[in-house]
């Protein structure tokens, strides 16, 4: 092979780099793109999770206070831990005056 033609192959090669370069770094904006959508969606989810849950727990509370007798032991359980963070909370606030 002549310098010339080294040249031009190199030359080719090299073109031919740049553009998989290119493509790989489009693919990664195009990746990350869809990264952050997914990283969007899990914490609406989330949101959404966390509240149909306390809403499920205030529904069974309510059952319970209203009489059921199947959860009144929950609702007892649940009481007893609103009244322990309570108190918690009051213990807080009177170590720090």
């Amino acid at each position: 092979m002549t310098s010339k033609e080294i040249i031009e192959a190199l030359t080719a090669d090299v073109e031919r780099l740049m553009k998989l370069h290119k493509g790989a770094m489009e693919e990664v904006a195009e990746l990350r793109a869809k990264s952050e959508e997914q990283r969007n969606n899990i914490r609406a989810l989330q949101e959404q999770l966390r509240k149909a849950t306390a809403e499920t727990e205030k529904a069974a509370l309510h059952a319970a206070i209203a009489g059921s007798v199947s959860n009144r032991s929950a609702a007892r359980a649940h009481i007893n831990r609103l009244l322990r963070e309570v108190d918690k909370c009051i213990e807080m606030v009177s170590n720090r005056i």
